[in-house]
C-alpha cells in the first residue's frame, strides 16, 4: 500500500478516499464514520476537503480505503456492500463490517487478500 505523501503526489487527497470509498462500498458518511472513530460531520469535512484526519483516524480511514480498494478489484458496489455485511466462514461467521468497526482490520485485511488471491 503506497504511503500517504506518495499518494499526495500522485493527486490522491483524503477527500478523493472518502469519496471514493463512499462509491465504491454504498457506504454512508455515517457508516464510514463510525468505522473510523469520528462522528458523521467530520467524514462530510474530509469529502469536502476542509479537514485531515490524523494519527490513528488517518490509518483506519487508510485501511477501510485498502479494503474496499480490494474488494472493488473483484466486485462491483452492490457485492462489495453485500460482502461488508454478510457474515463470512474465513472470519469465523463473523460480519466483516462488525471486525472493522471493533478495529480488528489486520482479521479483515488478510481475509480480502487471501479472497483477492483466488483463496477461499
Amino acid at each position: 500500500m503506497p504511503s500517504a505523501a506518495a499518494m499526495q503526489g500522485s493527486g490522491v487527497s483524503y477527500r478523493h478516499l472518502v469519496n471514493e470509498i463512499r462509491t465504491a462500498a454504498r457506504m454512508t458518511a455515517a457508516e464510514l464514520a463510525d468505522l473510523t472513530g469520528v462522528k458523521e460531520r467530520q467524514v462530510q469535512n474530509w469529502a469536502a476537503g476542509s479537514s485531515r484526519p490524523a494519527d490513528e483516524t488517518r490509518d483506519r480511514l487508510v485501511d477501510v480505503h485498502y479494503v474496499i480498494q480490494q474488494l472493488s478489484g473483484i466486485y462491483l458496489p452492490e457485492g462489495v456492500e453485500i460482502w461488508l455485511h454478510g457474515r463470512n466462514r474465513g472470519l469465523d461467521g463473523e460480519r466483516p463490517i462488525d471486525l472493522l468497526r471493533r478495529g480488528d482490520f489486520e482479521r479483515v485485511i488478510r481475509e480480502v487478500e487471501s479472497l483477492n488471491s483466488g483463496g477461499m
